[in-house]
């Protein structure tokens, strides 16, 4: 079969082109929602905020014409972030800034439907669509992977000092796109997918500009060394180690703060780390004001007070804490953390029961999520949600696509082991 006539089949599925087939069609939006996302991603780099919603839409009209009900792991999932919408938004009562915590109310509560509703989509696909939509996804990653590399090697190598040039935030984004991106194609039995994740993880550590991604590329890479059997027992010391940290940072970060300053370890290399630490335990004795509920959803941004006398960290403003850990701590206290960490022991649950590349692509597009969250971004920010939102259902997707189909051509989601 001629290449041309591939794309053909993966586009059309052997309907002709003007169907009028309701299921065909709305499938065909999804196949060109997975296709050219990745590649808008690169280009718009706020493209995640509407194309998870564009995507949950596809999934609506998807379900309505298949009138398929919901997946018991579905509904489970559905209760759990309704109940972190619910706090979420009763974090308003205590806020310092309510109309802030009310937009992050929104927003998580607005990505958590479109979530139900495009992994509930997915679930229920036929094995033919669900082949048809992982090739397409798989050629919008191709495309994507490839943008991303390009623009860095522009930035390196096409501008005067590309650290200054204005759109350098553009690439900080798009490069833990690829890195998602990267992680999809490097599980795929096929060399070339393995090639292209490798070409992109050695240019974004010489020439990226996202300390993130690189710690996370690091990871990814150790974790792909360890042999398959072993994995599992590395993804779960990782973030046993990470929610043990979560849940002692703000009690332990002054005092490692005096101690490199006082060996001189931060004033040798005055960088990003030692302006993150420098914030960080600026931020610590404000967790300490409201340890239990905390200041309120998403009042970081505007946090009063906070930068006082630094030595390291040189911004103006405080866009956020630069890490997922300290920002919970101080916008919901110890109950947020902790259902961070309930979140995270939840979802590598369902990870741990996966095999094989679905299990490696999973678990390597969490780390890249929490790391890169663990020094950078928000987590309420719009583009943020949106690209979690399209990385899990990806993940989904890719997932489903390599297990045997059962009886009813469904995976019980966080209830049934999945197996290959």
């Amino acid at each position: 079969m001629s290449f041309f006539k591939k794309c053909r089949a993966v586009i059309f599925g052997g309907f002709p082109v003007y169907t009028k087939n309701k299921d065909e069609i709305v499938f065909r939006i999804l196949v060109g929602v997975y296709t050219v996302s990745p590649v808008l991603f690169v280009i718009i780099e706020m493209s995640p905020t509407a194309l998870a919603f564009i995507a949950a839409l596809a999934g609506v009209l998807s379900l309505w014409t298949t009138r398929s009900s919901f997946d018991e792991g579905i509904k489970t999932l559905a209760l759990a972030l309704g109940a972190l919408s619910f706090f979420v938004c009763l974090s308003v009562l205590w806020s310092v800034d309510r109309a802030r915590s009310l937009a992050a109310a929104r927003d998580v509560f607005s990505y958590s439907i479109a979530a139900i509703l495009l992994l509930q989509c997915i679930l229920t696909l036929p094995n033919a669509q669900r082949g048809r939509l992982v090739k397409a996804s798989l050629a919008g990653l191709l495309v994507g992977v490839l943008a991303v590399t390009g623009r860095e090697l522009y930035f390196a190598f096409c501008t005067e000092n590309p650290r200054f040039v204005g759109n350098v935030f553009t690439l900080h984004k798009i490069t833990v796109y690829g890195a998602f991106f990267a992680a999809i194609l490097l599980s795929q039995p096929v060399l070339l997918w393995k090639g292209l994740a490798a070409v992109f993880a050695v240019l974004t550590l010489l020439y990226g500009q996202s300390t993130g991604v690189d710690v996370a590329i690091i990871l990814v890479a150790v974790i792909f060394a360890i042999p398959a059997r072993f994995r599992q027992r590395a993804f779960v010391v990782f973030f046993a180690a990470y929610i043990v940290f979560a849940l002692i940072a703000p009690f332990v970060v002054s005092s490692l703060f005096t101690l490199l300053e006082t060996k001189g370890l931060l004033a040798f290399h005055p960088g990003t780390f030692a302006a993150r630490l420098d914030l960080w335990q600026m931020i610590s004795p404000h967790i300490a004001e409201k340890p239990i509920l905390g200041h309120g959803a998403n009042t970081m941004r505007n946090a009063v007070g906070v930068v006082v006398n630094p030595t390291y960290y040189a911004l103006t403003d405080l866009p956020s804490a630069h890490n997922v850990v300290f920002d919970l701590w101080y916008e919901l206290g110890v109950v947020g953390i902790t259902a961070y960490a309930l979140v995270l022991a939840a979802i590598m649950r369902m990870i741990g029961r996966l095999r094989g590349p679905s299990h490696f692509m999973s678990g390597s597009c969490l780390i890249i999520a929490v790391v890169e969250l663990s020094v950078d971004h928000r987590i309420w920010l719009s583009w943020v949600l949106g690209a979690l939102v399209f990385t899990a259902s990806l993940c989904i997707l890719h997932s489903h696509s390599i297990i045997r189909p059962r009886a009813d051509d469904r995976i019980k989601v966080g209830i049934a082991p999945l197996r290959e």
